[in-house]
């Protein structure tokens, strides 16, 4: 359990401050802020963890080296701001989406009835890429967008079309 909260906390810590949703609700923002929407944060608990992570990406800016230590003070720090009930609704949360996005990723797999040559090509990229950026890594979006299209290749164009429908209906407002 504490490796599916860690991974997210430690997205949310590095997001960029214009990534970062204001007070406004939970459309004035992106990333892992999402999961802290329906959370009902008081304008004290939201400075506080703002303070948290301004501190933690200070720290530990994107592509530095993993630490997990430092990725659980942060999340035992948050939780500590939180109520029980907040602590257990963002644990619904973070579960609701789906935990991790290579799970969330092999879910979508599972769905394209994909051929026996098409799961081992994706499995190699997918072991490709996780051996480059070890779990606890931040890699930057243009790997991803370099793993999205190298599996994009291995796709047939209406596969690519139902891969692209269900990520935009796990996009808010879809």
């Amino acid at each position: 359990m504490i490796a599916l909260l860690t991974m997210p906390v430690a997205t949310l810590a590095q997001t960029t401050p214009s990534e970062q949703p204001s007070a406004a609700g939970p459309q004035s923002g992106g990333g892992m802020m999402r999961a802290f929407d329906s959370l009902n944060l008081s304008p004290d608990q939201r400075q506080k963890i703002d303070a948290l992570m301004s501190q933690y990406r200070q720290a530990h800016p994107r592509g530095s080296t993993p630490d997990p230590a430092a990725r659980k003070a942060l999340r035992d720090q948050i939780f500590s701001i939180l109520t029980p009930a907040q602590q257990a609704q963002l644990r619904a949360n973070i579960q609701a989406r789906g935990g991790d996005p290579t799970s969330r990723m092999m879910s979508r797999f599972a769905q394209l009835n994909l051929s026996d040559d098409q799961k081992n090509r994706i499995q190699a990229l997918i072991a490709q890429f996780q051996q480059a950026h070890p779990a606890g890594s931040s890699p930057d979006p243009q790997a991803r967008q370099q793993l999205r299209d190298q599996i994009n290749a291995v796709l047939t164009p209406q596969q690519q079309q139902q891969l692209q429908q269900m990520r935009n209906q796990e996009k808010p407002g879809s």
